[in-house]
This record gives C-alpha cells, sequence and structure tokens, in this order.
C-alpha cells in the first residue's frame, strides 16, 4: 500500500504557502482576495472528508488557492488515509497539498532550571505551539469519487439592506456609530464608525467595511484581547488589518456578499510582504485568528441562527 509523506521539510511548506500568499499580494494588489474569496463562496469552506468538520484558521485560505488555482470543483479534503477509510484512492501522480495545524509539544526550557535540595540543576520542561503541516488531497483528485454539482447559486448583485447580515451584526450588540467619512474601530471607547449607509457606493462594499471593522471589535481587551499597539505604518497594525480583511473577506462569502475591497487596503499590503518575508509563520497565525474572530461573533448569535465557522 503506498504511503504519501511529505517529501518536503516542516520549514520547505511553510516558507511555499508563505511565498505564495507573498506572490499574490504582489501581482494582485487590492484584489488579492478575490479569486479565493470566490470560491469560498461558491464551493463554501474546506471540509474534511474524515469528520465533515471544517478546516480552520489559515487552512481556509490556503485550500481556498489550491482549489482556484487547480481548478477543483469540491471543498472536501483529507489525507490519503482518510480517503481510503472511506473506500477511496488518490489518482496516479496527483501531488498533495498541505494543511497545517497548531500544536503543543513539551520541549526543554534552556533559559530555566530548578535546583533540587542536592544543589543540582534539574532540566524544566515547558509547552509550546508547533505549526506542522499534514498531506492532503481534494476529491477531484480521488479516483472514482463523484462530486455532487451545486444546483443554485447565491448572489448579491443590487445595493440592498440584507436583513441576515443586519439581524447577524445586531446579535453581537457592538456599538455602531454612522456619520462622517471614516470607517474606523476606537478600542478605547469600544465603538465603530461607519460613513452613513447611504454614502457607499453599493452594497457589497457597505457590509465588506461594516464586517471589516467588525472583526477589529472582537480584538478588544474585552473579547479575544489582540495586539492594538501597532501604530499606522509598522508591522503590528498591517497584521491586525490582515487579521480583519481575511476575516471580512471568509464571512462575506459566508453571509451570501461578494466580497470587496477596501479603499485604503494597498495601503498595508508592504507591510504584509515584509512580515512574510521575515515571519512567514507569523502572518499564517495572523490569518487563523480572523477565523477565531468569526467562531467569536458566531457565538453572539441566537439559537437557530448562526453561521457555523470553523
Amino acid at each position: 500500500m503506498k504511503k504519501y509523506k511529505a517529501k518536503q521539510t516542516r520549514k520547505e511548506i511553510i516558507n511555499k504557502a508563505a511565498d505564495r500568499l507573498k506572490q499574490l499580494l504582489k501581482t494582485e494588489g487590492k484584489n488579492w482576495k478575490k479569486g479565493w474569496s470566490s470560491t469560498i463562496a461558491e464551493l463554501q469552506l474546506p471540509v474534511k472528508i474524515s469528520d465533515g468538520k471544517n478546516y480552520h484558521g489559515f487552512n481556509i485560505i490556503n485550500l481556498a488557492i489550491e482549489a482556484q488555482e487547480n481548478g477543483y470543483e469540491s471543498n472536501l479534503w483529507g489525507t490519503a488515509n482518510a480517503w481510503r477509510k472511506k473506500g477511496y484512492y488518490v489518482k496516479a501522480k496527483e501531488k498533495a497539498h498541505h494543511v497545517f495545524f497548531n500544536a503543543q509539544i513539551e520541549v526543554e526550557d534552556r533559559d530555566f532550571g530548578i535546583i533540587t535540595d542536592s544543589g543540582e540543576l534539574k532540566d524544566v520542561k515547558k509547552k509550546i505551539w508547533y505549526f506542522k503541516p499534514y498531506p492532503v488531497f481534494n476529491a477531484s483528485q480521488i479516483q472514482d469519487y463523484v462530486i455532487e454539482k451545486k444546483t443554485e447559486e447565491v448572489k448579491v448583485s443590487k445595493v440592498d439592506i440584507l436583513k441576515n447580515v443586519e439581524k447577524y451584526v445586531a446579535n453581537t450588540e457592538a456599538k455602531i456609530i454612522y456619520g462622517g467619512h471614516r470607517a474606523f474601530y476606537s478600542p478605547n471607547v469600544d465603538k465603530i464608525t461607519l460613513p452613513k449607509v447611504e454614502d457607499f457606493h453599493d452594497t457589497e462594499s457597505y457590509y465588506g467595511t461594516l464586517l471589516h471593522e467588525l472583526i477589529h471589535w472582537t480584538g478588544s481587551d474585552k473579547r479575544l484581547k489582540r495586539d492594538f499597539s501597532g501604530r499606522f505604518g509598522d508591522n503590528a497594525y498591517a497584521i491586525e488589518e490582515l487579521v480583519a480583511e481575511s476575516g471580512s473577506a471568509i464571512l462575506s462569502a459566508l453571509l451570501g456578499i461578494s466580497p470587496t475591497v477596501r479603499s485604503d487596503h494597498a495601503k498595508y499590503i508592504n507591510g504584509w510582504i515584509e512580515q512574510l518575508e521575515n515571519k512567514p509563520e507569523q502572518v499564517l497565525k495572523a490569518i487563523t485568528k480572523s477565523t477565531q474572530a468569526i467562531d467569536f461573533l458566531d457565538g453572539l448569535q441566537k439559537k437557530g441562527e448562526k453561521k457555523k465557522v470553523a
């Protein structure tokens, strides 16, 4: 029985994913999320064949990009072993893609130790988070697997107040002020400020901006406690914007809104590229925070109104 193992090292796999995201930012600029977010809207979130649950964090974007680039028609993914357990096998010459999981491992703490009663230095263990890649295959790469075709398409093509989105936002009880010409979230007063609804050009740009700021809102010290210490132009600021932008894109797709890009989005792209070049894992983990934010918002929804995001 053939085993599928990653021929690349962990570092090479992570750097490959980061390099592709970096290239996407460089070549597509403000439109970096258009392709993969459209894939999510069309196919829904990537799902594990093993248990039917959604993938988390950066895996959502990474697998959506893989599906887009390879023309896959399914959102089902799994390891070769997971497919085998369902009675299916990977087609010959198909190459594996990768998902990433955060796992806690115990390592020796080289900075600290304990002096025993006998005067000996005893090693101390500590737990760290380890970013580990796993090879997976899409249903389109599986021999004899029949992919179910979608018969309906959900599109938002006109300016309108979307009751489902309004209800979703209202259930969070976030304080939102309308007026002025800027959109921003202020951690100090814990409020979102948006221009008046009639000042937006279309439905997509209005809800895209609203959801972007709502993702920021989840990062408050009262909620998920993300780092808001960055100033405009620095890396910390750019990373938080990446959390908000990727979160907004995923949530827009889930709520049936065609994702758009904020007009000031390009200001942050260079910061993201710099982070990807210097600390690729930090950026991939930052995108994971965006789905944590969506999970938090989902948890505020009333029974029967939740959008499951994993």
